[in-house]
């Protein structure tokens, strides 16, 4: 009889693990949620806070990889949004398979469009970096 109330606690504490887990998980997701709306909240004010500035300077406003860098800074934010209404959807979504899947779909685009948004940024930046070191040897050669 011992033997069986042991195994039957060793159970119930194993449930009661098991559910802890769960709460902990749950808890842990909501969070990552907010902290993809804290990231998509940045983003939109690196997007805005560029886009004042290709509206100040001419300069800028002329540069095809300043405007490329703005264009990726915008495909990033919506693929933040993307990524954040997938996170929130997953959360909220019951057990429902069809919903979760449609939420993750959501989720995952929003994370293509970011790495389009980030090549774009990228591969401007790079340019950018070429155009001032050639610009440095034009100067430093004397003929």
């Amino acid at each position: 009889m011992n033997a069986q109330s042991e195994k039957a606690k060793a159970a119930k504490a194993k449930e009661n693990s098991q559910s802890d887990n769960e709460e902990v998980i749950a808890q842990l997701e909501k969070q990552v949620s907010i902290a993809v709306w804290i990231q998509f909240i940045g983003q939109i004010m690196e997007a805005f806070y560029l886009s004042k500035i290709m509206l100040v300077s001419e300069e800028v406003r002329e540069n095809a990889n300043e405007r490329q860098i703005l264009l990726g800074a915008w495909i990033q934010t919506a693929g933040q949004f993307f990524e954040g209404v997938g996170t929130t959807k997953q959360l909220y979504t019951d057990e429902e398979k069809s919903l979760t899947l449609e939420a993750q779909r959501v989720t995952n685009f929003g994370d293509w469009l970011q790495s389009l948004g980030v090549t774009l940024e990228a591969n401007a930046g790079t340019q950018i970096i070429l155009e001032e070191i050639r610009k440095a040897e034009e100067e430093e050669y004397i003929p």
